[in-house]
């Protein structure tokens, strides 16, 4: 039945982007010349520029790449009887395909990296879209020390470093860094950039616990300073959370914004207790007590029942709902484009695959219900 709901996912795929050729990598059924690949490698050199690459679960991208493709994988937290707790719903086939280094180099101009776990990416091209992804560290490379990267989209990753890899002139503009889960981000001095960071939650959070119960160690860093290098930044409608501990009296920390003379701040909030946020120019700032944490968020200061990626989700009555202009929301699960659970890639997929009739004799016909959805 699993092996069935995946070949349909791959068929309905198929049929939405009859423009590019679909290359399949860990597929379970029978392989199919020119599509079913062993490797990540084999796919890779079979592709041409603007394939896609669609990685079944237990598979793992790496190595360099040159071509525009797109690169799809099933997403994270599929399970709901996984610790910490999975979404239920969402595909049929839990499981996860990874990233361990992974480098978007000249003439991958226009790649995506869509629903994969971990590991290093390093970004060398211009337009390269990194999309629904779990625990993954961002090199902002460039070519030589000096080059620049533009456009650069990082959108409803779920805990995701930010790092210019060159700190000696070279440059990153029109970042668009967007949704996210944040645990550390920094640009530093002496290069140029800007863009847009907005509807992000950047956390600190070390209330995990010994057996991962409470979020997982995708949500702790100790990294509470943003450096942002001189950049020419907007940030806007974010979330910073600086949370030492579960016991929420005994939080006293704070973030602190480096170098942050030419962006400009509007409508985020900070949960902190000390020193204030040194919010910079701009407009609708505001710092509430670490204490607060329980009434904006979902699940704080324990994750309790809820899924593993739903704990950021605002809490019904939170004054982030109404932080933004206009009495608006705030936050990773706002905005033009709010996360989405379980990194799930914006595919058609089936979360639902069952017989009414059980299981019949070899060669008699057999009713299947499918229940599928799209995940823009």
């Amino acid at each position: 039945m699993k092996k069935l709901a995946l070949l349909l996912v791959t068929v309905a795929f198929i049929f939405t982007t009859v423009d590019a050729k679909i290359r399949r990598v860990g597929f379970f059924g029978s392989p199919v010349s020119g599509t079913d690949y062993n490797t990540f490698a084999a796919a890779y050199t079979a592709a041409i520029a603007g394939d896609t690459i669609l990685m079944f679960p237990s598979t793992a991208v790496s190595g360099t790449i040159t071509k525009k493709l797109i690169l799809i994988g099933p997403g994270n937290w599929l399970d709901p009887n996984s610790t910490p707790k999975g979404n239920a719903n969402l595909q049929a086939f839990p499981g996860i395909a990874t990233i361990s280094s992974l480098t978007f180099d000249v003439g991958s101009d226009g790649s995506v990296l869509s629903g994969f776990y971990g590991g290093n990416i390093y970004v060398k091209d211009d337009n390269i879209t990194i999309l629904r992804n779990r625990e993954i560290d961002v090199y902002i490379t460039s070519i030589t020390p000096a080059g620049t990267i533009t456009n650069l989209q990082v959108i409803q990753n779920y805990r995701v470093s930010i790092r210019q890899f060159y700190s000696n002139g070279s440059s990153s503009t029109n970042m668009n860094i967007s949704n996210n889960l944040i645990y550390s981000f920094s640009t530093p001095p002496g290069n140029t950039y800007n863009g847009n960071i907005s509807n992000n939650v950047m956390a600190a959070d070390n209330t995990q616990t010994a057996n991962n119960l409470n979020g997982g160690s995708g949500t702790i860093s100790n990294f509470n300073d943003i450096e942002l290098g001189g950049g020419a930044y907007l940030l806007q409608n974010n979330i910073f959370l600086c949370y030492n501990n579960a016991v929420a009296a005994s939080n006293y920390n704070y973030f602190t914004f480096s170098n942050g003379g030419n962006s400009v701040f509007n409508y985020n909030m900070a949960l902190q207790t000390g020193t204030a946020a040194n919010w910079g120019t701009g407009v609708g700032n505001s710092t509430t007590a670490i204490t607060n944490a329980a009434n904006i968020f979902e699940a704080f200061p324990l994750i309790g029942t809820t899924s593993a990626d739903a704990r950021y989700r605002l809490k019904a009555g939170s004054p982030a709902l109404t932080a933004g202009a206009g009495g608006t929301a705030i936050g990773m699960f706002a905005g033009v484009t709010p996360y989405k659970l379980s990194t799930i890639p914006t595919i058609p997929t089936i979360y639902a695959l069952s017989s009414p009739q059980g299981n019949n004799p070899p060669g008699n016909t057999i009713q299947i219900n499918v229940s599928t959805r799209g995940n823009n």
